[in-house]
């Protein structure tokens, strides 16, 4: 093959050898004998029969384009990572057999556009944002072997989404949105070997959800051997869903928030029969360098391991009050399981001999098939064919009277050890059904071989096989029923053609995190289940009363009281004591059925039932209004219990429905942020799950607050009463400065608006003009107080008094020096004094009590101040408010309450907006204080 030309052959200038590597290179999907045959043509005819061939070859080389904005390193391989393509690029070659579509933003997939490669092999189309895959899109990928969809954005995928991909042995899911699965998604890719589905939304599965393909229309197998499950939202899985993978060598499912109730009980034995098949997932950031399988709910178990659990049990709530301790009791719940709702898997007759000639006749019904001795196995014969074996035992129930109970003891009382083997004969009848006649086998029963002989009518018919073992249940057998083990095994081929294009029948009813499945309701409202059906179709709904009755739906009362619709929902329009209980929704498609039970809770009102018997009194609660109201209920229960309020007013309010007046936290904890004096009474905490219930009332008192009688209940400026003043000035010790602001502000006289005379109040001092900035500053923008929150005051209207001079008419606001006042620290005692004295004199009721900001001082400093203010009252001008003719020493000093004599005055004060949000803080903040004095006219 090595062969070279000179390039002295013509124009061409090529090389034979690497021309021939480059055909070889383009044409390495093609047949060898081909490329025999053309490096023979070269050999003998030289250049010319290359040109030849190369003619040959130009329609092959333009069928194996490379999209253009892609990379082909080999002609079967396609590499468009990175490149931002929203679609699926054209002009891919039917020939590929590796195609990489991941980290673009393809976000829809057209039913043709993977069409025609029936080679693909490879293809992974992660971290795009697909929201949906159309039904067929990968109809023509047969061979395609490795699906790797993780990292996109779908939510469902159902029976017709993988239609097509029936060699698939790897199918990458993860990370995606998906909140359903279909459980005939997977019916038929019995080639399917592992499945990721970790990081989505799963919150429920069917139990046939993996399986691959059905023996006798009944046994769903899988295929799978490594399964991801971990980092959804399930809660529970189905008994049956790992009993149909024999073959399960990895299962994932730690990140889930699993909850460890009677639900979850048969996982121990499933993990004893299967070790070291649950695994968990390795990081060195968990405790123990691991995260494992673990619990998230009830409470007392959240965060421990499952297996390392010795059971699982469901219990109903329970209440712990800290006067009223109480422990749980283990009590058997009386839930309803899903196989009492089940009809016998189906009957059969048998007409029982033996050698000693004791005879009996028995008609049975037969239970579902036990799974810790069903035993599967299969292989695949080749790609059309899948050879499979199964070990089937089943328990037959024989009702029997005392005469055939002897003789059936004396027939087969030998055989509750070990069974008796029986070999089929021949066929007694054909039609309408078949029947067979089976005799002992001497040579594996030669120690207890009695001659036993059984004529058999079996439904479903498979299960008469060629060889049967009967043995008698000698400890579950009474005198009114005897209990057998019939025992058998089957061989059968299946076509995954056939597989297919069955569809399989399944129902499910929706029980998600936000299912409801406990409800409490006052006597006289309504209520309203609702049970949603998902289903393949022609499904049967039908309700279980509490007290038995069982309603088809649709379903009408003739009071039209209670209603089923055609989708479910069960319906009650005013609900009575009698209405509690617990309900069943039954749904059933063919031989599929499913059962999810609701508990109606009916409470006459918040108030606890009677005192007699068990029953304990309310606890007792007292406050004050105005200040959040808090009550506790510490539940305890398997499954955790929702817990309900019923408030006074018999609302209910739980943490799925507030109200604007409470609130319900996770916990239980009811909360009324804003107490007032109608919250008072009986308040009801009812903790519910399906096994139970549990209720406690707390009786609340409200009262007003002491004192709340004089706080202001109007946005108001402090007004004094006539001749009284009521500012309370009090000597405090400097701890921080004021604003530095030096500009001279202007400052209003309030005028008492209940004086038919005008009259006016001494002039504010320093301290008040700085505290009434603060307060303006604070009610306004809510900045801080200290930091230049000055504003100008609006500008006083003109005042309307007449019959005065001109110059009376106006408004005398004079200019005033901004002091630096800062805060001060108050003395207890003296407060104390001011609240006495503020009590005494609320009683007289002689006095217009005023707010003020400040605080008493000693009784030095009253006197002194108190000589002081009646220096200033001896001139018109200290009455307007002015300040410039105060000494130094009294600039210094802060004032107790002082004596004004009332004055009448020519002119109008008016009071700003501004100045009655000052006073407003001022009134909301402080205590009253008053000083009676007595008025000069």
């Amino acid at each position: 093959m090595a062969l070279r030309r000179s390039q002295s052959h013509g124009k061409m200038g090529y090389s034979e050898s690497g021309s021939k590597l480059r055909l070889i290179q383009i044409i390495s999907s093609s047949d060898r004998n081909t490329l025999w045959w053309m490096d023979a043509q070269l050999k003998m005819a030289g250049p010319a029969a290359f040109i030849l061939i190369l003619s040959m070859l130009i329609v092959p080389v333009t069928s194996l384009p490379c999209p253009r904005q892609c990379t082909c390193p080999q002609a079967t391989e396609v590499h468009c990572t990175f490149r931002s393509l929203l679609a699926v690029p054209a002009g891919i070659s039917r020939r590929v057999e590796r195609m990489n579509l991941g980290f673009n933003t393809i976000h829809h997939v057209t039913q043709t556009c993977l069409a025609g490669l029936r080679k693909l092999e490879l293809l992974m189309m992660h971290g795009n944002d697909l929201y949906n895959i159309p039904n067929g899109a990968f109809r023509d990928l047969m061979s395609l072997q490795m699906l790797k969809m993780s990292y996109n954005k779908l939510k469902e995928i159902n029976r017709h989404t993988l239609q097509g991909l029936w060699s698939l042995t790897r199918l990458h899911l993860d990370h995606n949105r998906l909140e359903f699965i279909h459980p005939d998604t997977f019916q038929g890719l019995t080639s399917l070997r592992l499945l990721q589905l970790e990081g989505n939304r799963l919150q429920q599965l069917h139990p046939s959800t993996f399986s691959t393909f059905s023996m006798m229309g009944h046994f769903h197998v899988s295929t799978l051997r490594h399964l991801y499950l971990s980092e959804n939202r399930l809660t529970s899985l189905p008994q049956k869903l790992l009993g149909g993978m024999p073959q399960l060598e990895n299962l994932f499912l730690h990140g889930n928030p699993w909850t460890c109730d009677c639900r979850m009980k048969w996982f121990a034995d499933w993990e004893k029969n299967s070790p070291g098949v649950l695994k968990c997932k390795k990081d060195r950031a968990y405790p123990g360098g691991q995260l494992c399988f673990i619990c998230y709910s009830p409470k007392n178990l959240r965060m421990k391991e499952v297996l390392g659990l010795d059971t699982l049990v469901c219990s109903s709530p329970v209440i712990t009050s800290p006067d009223r301790p109480t422990t749980q009791e283990d009590t058997e719940t009386e839930v309803m399981t899903l196989e009492e709702f089940k009809g016998s898997f189906g009957n059969i007759t048998l007409g029982l001999t033996d050698e000693h000639g004791n005879k009996v006749d028995l008609e049975c019904s037969i239970g579902e098939p036990r799974r810790e001795s069903s035993k599967v196995s299969w292989e695949q014969v080749n790609p059309l064919q899948l050879a499979y074996n199964v070990s089937i035992s089943v328990d037959l129930e024989c009702p029997i009277n005392r005469d055939n109970y002897e003789r059936l003891w004396r027939l087969i009382a030998y055989y509750s050890d070990t069974p008796a083997h029986l070999q089929r004969e021949i066929m007694l009848t054909k039609e309408p059904v078949p029947s067979y006649r089976y005799r002992q086998d001497l040579e594996r029963d030669a120690l207890y071989y009695t001659g036993v002989k059984a004529n058999m009518v079996a439904q479903p018919s498979w299960l008469m096989q060629s060889s049967v073992d009967l043995q008698l249940n000698r400890p579950q057998s009474t005198g009114k029923s005897v209990k057998l083990i019939l025992s058998t095994h089957l061989t059968q081929t299946v076509e995954p053609e056939l597989e297919r294009r069955h569809r399989r029948t399944w129902v499910m009813i929706e029980n998600t995190n936000a299912t409801r499945t406990v409800l409490s309701v006052v006597v006289g409202s309504p209520a309203v289940m609702d049970c949603n059906v998902l289903s393949s179709g022609d499904t049967a709904v039908r309700w279980m009363l509490p007290d038995g009755t069982q309603l088809e739906a649709p379903y009408s009362s003739p009071d039209n009281r209670v209603s089923v619709l055609s989708t479910g929902r069960l319906d009650i329009k005013a609900v009575g004591h009698s209405d509690s209980g617990i309900y069943y929704c039954i749904a059933q498609v063919s031989d599929d059925l499913t059962v999810l039970p609701f508990r109606l809770t009916v409470e006459e009102s918040s108030s606890p039932p009677p005192l007699g018997g068990d029953e304990m009194a309310p606890t007792l609660v007292e406050g004050f209004t105005g200040v959040p109201l808090t009550l506790n209920c510490v539940v305890s229960g398997s499954p955790d219990p929702e817990i309900n309020w019923i408030l006074p007013d018999s609302n209910i309010v739980s943490h799925r429905a507030n109200s604007s007046r409470a609130l319900v936290y996770y916990n239980g904890t009811l909360r009324v942020p804003e107490s007032r004096l109608t919250d008072s009474g009986y308040y009801k905490c009812v903790a519910m799950n399906q096994h139970g219930v549990y209720s406690l009332a707390t009786k609340v008192t409200l009262t007003r607050q002491l004192g709340a009688e004089i706080r202001p209940l109007r946005r108001m400026r402090p007004q004094s009463a006539s001749g009284v003043n009521t500012r309370v000035k009090a000597p405090m010790e400097d701890t921080e400065e004021a604003s530095g602001d030096d500009e001279d502000t202007q400052e209003e006289v309030p005028s008492s608006p209940s004086s038919s005379s005008f009259s006016s109040s001494s002039s504010p001092s320093r301290v008040e003009l700085m505290k009434r900035r603060r307060g303006q500053s604070s009610s306004r923008g809510g900045g801080h107080p200290f930091r230049n929150t000055w504003r100008r005051p609006a500008v006083p209207r003109k005042p309307t008094t007449t019959g005065t001079k001109d110059k009376d008419k106006k408004n005398t606001v004079e200019m005033r020096r901004r002091i630096n006042v800062a805060n001060k620290n108050i003395d207890p005692e003296k407060w104390a004094d001011i609240l006495a004295k503020i009590r005494d004199k609320n009683g007289q009721g002689n006095t217009n009590i005023t707010p003020s900001s400040t605080h008493l001082t000693t009784r030095k400093k009253q006197e002194s101040t108190t000589t002081a203010s009646a220096k200033q009252t001896q001139s018109p001008d200290n009455i307007e408010g002015s300040t410039d003719n105060l000494h130094e020493e009294e600039e210094e000093e802060l004032y107790t309450p002082t004596t004004v004599p009332h004055i009448s005055t020519r002119h109008t004060t008016y009071t700003t907006d501004s100045d009655v949000d000052t006073a407003t803080n001022h009134a909301l903040f402080t205590q009253p204080v008053t000083e009676p004095v007595t008025s000069v006219p």
